[in-house]
């Protein structure tokens, strides 16, 4: 353990390469083609490996995802920790009232069974604790693999660790989560968790995900639309959970337009739901399948969000379905003297 007062978990982008961090945890995404700052060795499995960060002596945990960042602020903060400790080979922070990192798969097995195990070892590590929120880099996520899709496996993995740890999954076991596709080789989950009580939502216009049709795989995704933090201070969070243009269950529109509309009125209709006060200052998150797609994207939010754009960091990343153009997220904070 190594204690480092008010040690942060932050998105980061920086460099010639625009590269995209989850800094204590890094999480770095870079071109799949390029060489230039890469922190791991390629003849192994991904893994974390510690450097010094800025001039902090403190160890960081660094680790390659190819995601490749367009445009937006160069790093979003999610968490702070007072100690930086590992689990496994894989790294976190702690804090009163948090636990926050990242776990990394070592692909050395299928990626369902992969995904299980990581969501073993996530359901250990924050037992007794509420979990607040899940990302879920998954590689390839669209790319079939003995007759499966990528996506698909990832969702039989995930189902069978909660069908371990719950028995009967019910809605309060399910937090808010992203599921997207990175170019890298490894699967990679990041959450965070705590002991503060955490209410999950989901949209009137939309099926919950756990109880999708067959026809979008035998076993359904498992997250909230989103979810809302009350903590013992007096601050609250909400987790927008990645939205797309879904409406009951069924992708609506083939065109960008027509999905960024779509996704819009889906956010809207979260926001009201949850309560979110204001969206000013929040950290929001932009997938962008098509990076062409960037500018057209950028002025539909500037109108929706006119002072929020220029904090948006968009990211070009494959969407859990093939047909989905995009997919926004957002975590929105407020302290108790607000």
């Amino acid at each position: 353990m190594h204690p480092a007062p008010n040690r942060p978990i932050i998105f980061d982008c920086h460099g010639p390469e625009t590269v995209y961090r989850l800094l204590t945890i890094e999480v770095r995404h870079v071109q799949p083609q390029s060489r230039m700052n890469r922190l791991t060795d390629h003849s192994k499995p991904l893994i974390f490996r510690a450097k010094p960060c800025d001039q902090d002596t403190h160890a960081h945990l660094v680790l390659d995802c190819q995601m490749p960042w367009l445009a937006g602020p160069q790093w979003q903060v999610l968490a702070h920790g007072a100690s930086l400790d590992s689990w496994k080979d894989n790294g976190f922070i702690e804090a009163p009232g948090l636990i926050a990192g990242v776990l990394v798969g070592k692909g050395h097995q299928s990626l369902e069974a992969e995904t299980c195990d990581l969501y073993r070892e996530l359901f250990a590590l924050t037992h007794g604790l509420n979990r607040y929120r899940i990302w879920n880099y998954v590689p390839q996520i669209n790319t079939m693999v003995d007759g499966m899709e990528n996506y698909v496996s990832f969702n039989y993995g995930r189902h069978q660790a909660f069908i371990e740890q719950f028995g009967k999954i019910s809605s309060n076991d399910l937090s808010a989560a992203s599921a997207l596709g990175t170019q890298g080789g490894s699967l990679i989950l990041a959450f965070v968790a705590g002991p503060d009580p955490v209410r999950h939502y989901e949209n009137p216009l939309q099926t919950p995900a756990s109880r999708y049709p067959v026809c979008y795989g035998k076993k359904s995704p498992l997250f909230a639309r989103g979810s809302v933090v009350q903590a013992a201070n007096g601050s609250t969070s909400w987790h927008l959970s990645g939205t797309a243009s879904v409406r009951r269950a069924k992708t609506i529109g083939r065109d960008f337009t027509h999905q960024m509309n779509v996704t819009l009125e889906n956010i809207d209709r979260m926001l009201d739901e949850m309560a979110v006060p204001t969206v000013r200052n929040a950290a929001w998150k932009v997938y962008l399948r098509d990076r062409r797609d960037l500018k057209a994207c950028q002025e539909r939010l500037a109108a929706a969000y006119p002072n929020e754009v220029a904090q948006m960091m968009f990211l070009e990343a494959d969407i859990c379905r093939r047909d989905l153009l995009l997919e926004i997220e957002a975590i929105f904070h407020q302290n108790p003297s607000c």
